[in-house]
């Protein structure tokens, strides 16, 4: 009898009841294929997710040994075992359906033993004296495609680069190299076109400086850390500011979770970007907002019809830009799986939106 003076119901049909209910829990977790296990590691339970996976049907896997029921390229036995050992495990592993096609598959199992210490409450009815397991596979295919992809687009890139260095860096230093010996040797004379000449090659030496930086924030991976917002905003001033510009703060985040490099690279181009709109006296905020933090100027602004555009490969609003700037600013978000935009600073200059994903400042 109960608490309240109701007669529990027990025996046979409780326990059918009680199954079909956690059965029914089972099917609803839809996004992963989750089978439970006895303590032989065969199948007692699985949802729709499972069978879809799997290829087997529920007829034909309950009872059936894991190991050829997951069949992959480590032996299920192997993962109970260390199951049991750690109470949990998760690997990666290639597996195969029924029909013997492979698939990318990420495996969790966890050892279902009974605590001697704790009350009896069993975790299905289908698992005698609360003794097996649970596992979770996950078809991780389209992921690890994509990762792979990731990894041979940033090798590329890494290739680009030291072919720019060496291809580019070294013929341009040397005839900058040049010019400077032709100009030291007659300081007298005045040669219009070597000066000429000598201001392209620095423009080309500033390119190829935007383009390795660009190839390397898209190559080299993201490791974040605790970083402090306004200490490196200020470092990135010292580089990169206005040179009688002013940099103040309005409530931005104490810290950030980021690569402190690519911030600071983030911040350089932002106040670069300010210093060629703006000029020298150049006045940049950065502020906080509910979703991460905005770098606004006092410059002219960018139109509307051309806010779209601005963070694209070659577009430039200075006839001196080399259009790569804020495309690394992109860049730096992208890694960091962030959103930037761009919209009118409250004294009508440019102000720079950079929105956190939802795990950024954790």
């Amino acid at each position: 009898m109960s608490d309240d003076g109701t007669i529990s119901e027990i025996g046979p049909a409780a326990e059918e009841r009680s199954d079909d209910d956690y059965r029914k829990l089972i099917e609803r977790v839809v996004d992963a294929a989750v089978v439970l296990l006895d303590a032989d590691g065969d199948v007692t339970t699985w949802n729709a997710s499972a069978r879809r996976l799997t290829g087997y049907d529920r007829t034909s896997a309950r009872g059936a040994d894991f190991d050829v029921v997951l069949n992959a390229d480590i032996p299920a036995t192997t993962l109970l075992e260390e199951a049991d050992a750690a109470g949990r495990v998760e690997v990666d592993c290639v597996a195969h359906d029924a029909d013997g096609e492979a698939y990318d598959a990420h495996v969790a199992v966890t050892s279902l033993e009974p605590d001697e210490s704790a009350p009896g409450i069993p975790m299905s009815p289908s698992v005698t004296d609360d003794e097996g397991y649970a596992t979770v596979v996950r078809d991780v295919t389209d992921y690890r495609s994509e990762t792979r992809s990731l990894e041979r687009r940033n090798e590329r890139l890494t290739a680009f680069a030291s072919s720019v260095s060496h291809d580019l860096r070294n013929p341009l230093s040397a005839a900058l190299a040049q010019l400077d010996v032709a100009r030291a040797r007659y300081p007298d004379e005045t040669h219009p076109h070597l000066d000429t000449a000598y201001q392209s090659l620095l423009r080309m030496n500033d390119r190829i400086d935007e383009a390795l930086t660009l190839a390397r924030e898209g190559a080299r991976g993201v490791e974040r850390t605790p970083v402090s917002l306004r200490e490196t905003a200020e470092r990135a001033w010292r580089v990169a500011g206005p040179e009688r510009g002013t940099l103040r703060f309005d409530d931005p985040p104490e810290t950030v979770s980021a690569d402190e490099e690519g911030l600071c690279r983030l911040f350089e181009n932002l106040f670069d970007n300010a210093e060629t709109h703006a000029g020298d006296d150049a006045a940049v905020e950065i502020g906080g907002t509910g979703e991460g933090f905005y770098v606004a100027d006092d410059g002219p602004g960018i139109a509307p019809d051309r806010r779209d555009s601005v963070f694209e490969y070659g577009v430039t609003g200075s006839a001196d830009g080399t259009g790569l700037g804020l495309a690394i600013v992109t860049a730096v978000a992208d890694a960091h799986d962030w959103r930037v935009g761009v919209d009118e600073s409250e004294t009508g200059g440019a102000r720079f939106d950079v929105v956190f994903d939802r795990a950024a400042n954790r």
